[in-house]
């Protein structure tokens, strides 16, 4: 029995443009998970589309994710980012050539950034690591040069874009975390389903919105406080927004 995931099969994607690499990496894990007592499928790719394709339309929903950085148009991020938007648990590895990209990577929640070739006792270590993440609360890994911070999706209530720095207010805290960042760039690894721009300068979280103002133009938060809606996002707004609160929702979910 796989450790804390019941008995239900553990579904592992690869992708990588070079057959050999794919064959190799879909063994390894496939060992690796018998040496931790999983049941598990592994899916492979050759191509971003395929996989992309896959995550979109919610045909699998993978538990693990283990992805070349270099693919073809796309790379390793864009579907890492397009599972993070999907906002289930799903642990991510890189298995890469290139090491300059490795602290960009945790901005997906990363269980592992590996470097080719990959060894056995390498790939071991990482399937463990990514096992253990899988029941970890969905969240934002924010990477500064003082500290490193895993925040939780949930936890988050609004990120605001000014004078080129991200001011993200958490359940709870007063003051902002302040970060250099582009709003529009770190949007893509937010949940969609929970995540909206109100504004260019606004992603909230649906969570904490307890309606929109057709007056005033502005999302009221749960606390009173409010945020501008924009014309260019004001009719989608209330469209996702009356979408959101027509779903029942877990209370794990981010």
């Amino acid at each position: 029995m796989r450790r804390g995931m019941g008995m239900r099969e553990l579904k592992i994607a690869v992708c990588d443009d070079e057959e050999y690499e794919l064959k190799q990496i879909g063994r390894m894990l496939s060992r690796a998970a018998e040496a931790f007592g999983c049941a598990a499928t592994v899916f492979s790719y050759r191509d971003s589309r395929s996989i992309l394709n896959e995550i979109e339309n919610g045909s699998v929903r993978f538990d693990l994710l283990c992805l070349d950085l270099y693919i073809d148009e796309k790379i390793g991020f864009d579907i890492a980012a397009a599972v993070r938007r999907k906002g289930y648990p799903c642990a991510i590895i890189f298995i890469t050539a290139f090491a300059d990209r490795m602290a960009e990577s945790f901005r997906y929640v990363t269980s592992a950034y590996l470097i080719k070739p990959v060894n056995e006792a390498k790939m071991k270590e990482a399937f463990g690591t990514a096992l253990s993440h899988l029941n970890a609360a969905p969240s934002f890994l924010l990477g500064r040069k003082e500290d490193e911070r895993s925040i939780p999706f949930r936890q988050i209530v609004y990120l605001e874009s000014r004078l080129k720095q991200i001011y993200l207010y958490c359940q709870g805290e007063r003051e902002p975390i302040v970060f250099p960042e582009k709003l529009a760039e770190i949007s893509r690894v937010f949940p969609k389903e929970y995540f909206h721009f109100c504004h260019k300068s606004y992603l909230v979280n649906f969570r904490y919105v307890q309606r929109i103002d057709k007056v005033r133009h502005e999302a009221v938060l749960a606390d009173g406080s409010r945020l501008p809606v924009s014309r260019s996002c004001y009719a989608q707004i209330l469209k996702d927004f009356m979408q959101f609160h027509s779903v029942a929702r877990e209370e794990q979910a981010p």
